[in-house]
């Protein structure tokens, strides 16, 4: 909601460009920052009782925000959403890891990511028409009280499914995640490759979460809702098929190919590339809402399969921490999206620096196929699941 907001927001704090960028990444780097201690608590503590609580805390934080008083309150409280959400996101992949054996984790984690497209079409479209017509503010006190109410069914949920989903059952004793283990995870050579990758998408995709709508506001002087639309909707649909489709194939492949998730996120990274240059260079509304597809769709081949390549090549136990990793050097890299989208929006401009971006995908997928043909083998046999 708050990168469509941004216009409304600069007339009511006063914003610079690259404040407007802050918002972004405070979350991220918070979210990052707070991704070590999320992992390993997840591979310690209750999944249940850490999604529940994050989502909790997340909602209490968005509802804050829609009583800002301040431009530097609404700031401290993008902040405090990075700690909430990072709390999430490792004890839920750990769950979803858990029910789901490499024939189908590809397809899974896929289908969960649909619907946060789903809730990121949303907020960027409901958000411009609510600040539109009434304020906005409304939207955040809406979606806050909305998750609060969600909290307490959510637990009951959590709470009535069976043991092996909160943790796994192990053959013999062994040693509990803490800070030792999870900066060991860094020493897997396929892990790093992972986690690199990770953080380029998850650049690119936050440039364009992020700034897409002022930049469709400003190229085609389009007004808040009508550019929160079009910067969500046909990204966010190009993802949705992508990721069903990255997923299947994916799971698909690994039954050939023990590396086929890696094989599917070089496509994704080789045909992405070019549809994100697109977006910024497309010289009508037509044709960037084409290349806003195409980069949705082949993103979504990334996003649904990192989780999972992370998984091939690490002990079951240490789900959660590997998220944590890929969510700490993914988040503090992908800061940089809006922070730098702020300070380029009216010196070399945001499609340039999406121009820029392209060429870090092409590279990233030249990477993943030299560093899967050299150690993924090495990995997936000694430390895979």
């Amino acid at each position: 909601m708050v990168y469509t907001l941004f216009p409304a927001l600069q007339k009511e704090f006063g914003y610079s460009d690259a404040v407007m960028g802050l918002t972004g990444a405070l979350f991220l780097w918070v979210y990052g920052l707070c991704s070590p201690v999320a992992g390993i608590l997840g591979d310690r503590v209750s999944k249940r009782v850490l999604v529940t609580a994050s989502i909790g805390t997340w909602s209490v934080f968005t509802a804050l925000s829609g009583l800002s008083p301040s431009g530097a309150f609404l700031l401290a409280c993008r902040a405090l959403l990075g700690v909430s959400e990072a709390m999430f996101m490792p004890a839920a992949f750990g769950l979803m890891a858990n029910a789901h054996g490499p024939a189908t984790r590809s397809r899974a984690i896929s289908i969960f990511a649909t619907s946060q497209l789903a809730g990121v079409a949303l907020g960027s479209s409901l958000s411009g028409y609510i600040a539109e017509r009434y304020n906005w503010r409304a939207s955040f006190l809406a979606l806050g009280l909305t998750g609060i109410l969600f909290a307490g069914p959510m637990w009951m949920f959590l709470r009535s499914l069976p043991e092996h989903f909160e943790r796994l059952k192990v053959d013999r004793p062994v040693a509990p995640a803490s800070a030792a283990s999870f900066f060991a995870l860094l020493r897997i050579p396929t892990l790093r490759i992972v986690t690199l990758f990770v953080s380029i998408a998850t650049f690119g995709l936050y440039l364009v979460y992020t700034w897409l709508p002022t930049f469709l506001y400003d190229k085609f002087s389009l007004g808040l809702a009508r550019a929160g639309f079009e910067a969500s909707v046909y990204p966010q649909l190009g993802m949705a098929l992508g990721l069903l489709t990255g997923g299947l194939i994916a799971d698909r492949w690994y039954h050939r190919a023990k590396a086929g998730r890696f094989w599917v996120v070089s496509l994704g990274f080789l045909m992405g590339g070019p549809c994100i240059f697109w977006l910024g260079a497309a010289p009508t509304l037509r044709l960037t809402r084409l290349a806003a597809i195409g980069f949705g769709f082949f993103v979504g081949f990334i996003s649904g399969n990192q989780a999972a390549c992370a998984f091939d090549v690490v002990p079951a136990r240490l789900r959660a921490s590997t998220t944590g990793v890929l969510n700490l050097v993914g988040a503090m890299v992908a800061g940089f999206a809006p922070f730098l989208g702020g300070l380029s929006r009216k010196t070399i401009g945001v499609n340039r620096l999406m121009s820029f971006t392209a060429l870090l995908f092409l590279a990233s997928g030249v990477l993943v196929i030299y560093g899967t043909r050299r150690h993924f083998d090495t990995d997936h046999r000694l430390r895979g699941a």
